[in-house]
């Protein structure tokens, strides 16, 4: 035998199953993202579908009195169609799985001597009239500050307490905090009030299309988050919450160089201290923005989803963009 054919029956048994091994990993690395592809229920039929494929496909070449290198071959790649075909049947008949939907952050506030004052917005102001976006979960995040005393939100299905309740929070006895899971509500007026104070504690929420608006956290110099999502060509809220002591603000720029005028800005405000600011349209694109005071503090702001396509790849100039 010459010396080449040596190096290759030496090679052939190692040269074998590491090549079956790397295959392995590349169909199950690509049948995980079709799992992930799919609903958790499609995920899980698939699977079985596919196990079930690939244990016939298994048993048919365990059969044979002889299993060639080609056999082998044969199962794998059956293996690999198998999977691939269950994941695409389930995507075209049961459709792609759902994305998340970020919960709507709320706080609201029963302050001390709440039973004779009413709820509270985080910045101290009255909550008498609420806005939320339409059909997404809210957080509630609820802070009863009052002493011994009980506190709860429950929301109505109609402008006042005689309608149908859609929410009833646990009550909590002040001082303490929980987050109430509100499930979403569809557009129109809603009622809430603290059952147990009813007539003092009450208020309205209105649901709709943007009019909950997005709100940033700073705090310990960052935001807590690098992308803000805004409507196109529409006008939208911007909630700050600044939990440092010293001042931050916001301020949205055509692009990284954060040149010439801004689209958006307010006056820097130290914290901590909630406040709610008017953004004017804005048209569809990618945007950057940070904090004037402190640059390190960024991200970019994507309007009306993924930028439309323009000269250079760059983002449209908004109307009247100097």
């Amino acid at each position: 035998m010459s010396d080449r054919g040596q190096r290759e029956s030496l090679l052939l048994p190692i040269l074998i199953p590491v090549g079956a091994l790397l295959v392995i990993v590349v169909v199950l690395y690509s049948f995980s993202r079709v799992l992930l592809s799919v609903k958790p229920n499609a995920a899980t039929a698939t699977a079985l579908v596919a196990a079930a494929g690939i244990m016939a496909v298994a048993a048919f070449v365990a059969s044979r009195k002889q299993v060639t290198g080609a056999a082998l071959g044969g199962f794998v790649g059956a293996a690999a169609g198998i999977a691939m075909l269950a994941g695409g049947v389930a995507i075209a008949v049961i459709g792609p799985a759902e994305s998340e939907v970020k919960p709507f952050h709320l706080v609201l506030l029963a302050p001390p001597g709440a039973f004779q004052k009413g709820f509270e917005t985080s910045a101290g102001d009255p909550a008498t009239a609420l806005t939320v976006e339409a059909g997404v979960p809210i957080d509630l995040e609820f802070d009863n500050q009052d002493p011994a005393t009980g506190h709860n939100v429950q929301i109505f299905d109609g402008p006042d307490d005689t309608a149908a309740s859609l929410f009833d929070g646990e009550v909590i006895t002040g001082p303490a905090e929980t987050t109430y899971a509100v499930p979403a509500l569809p557009d129109g007026e809603y009622f809430f009030h603290c059952k147990i104070h009813p007539t003092t504690m009450n208020g309205t929420i209105t649901a709709a299309k943007g009019a909950g608006g997005i709100k940033v956290v700073a705090h310990n110099t960052a935001f807590d988050t690098k992308e803000i999502d805004l409507p196109a060509d529409a006008p939208s809220k911007l909630t700050v919450e600044n939990k440092d002591p010293f001042a931050h603000n916001l301020s949205i720029y055509k692009d990284e160089s954060a040149s010439g005028q801004p689209l958006f800005s307010f006056e820097p405000f130290p914290g901590p201290a909630t406040k709610t600011f008017d953004v004017p349209a804005i048209a569809a694109g990618e945007y950057y923005f940070h904090c004037d005071i402190h640059p390190t503090m960024n991200g970019k702001v994507v309007v009306g989803g993924a930028p439309p396509p323009g000269e250079g790849g760059g983002s449209p100039s908004p109307p009247g963009g100097g």
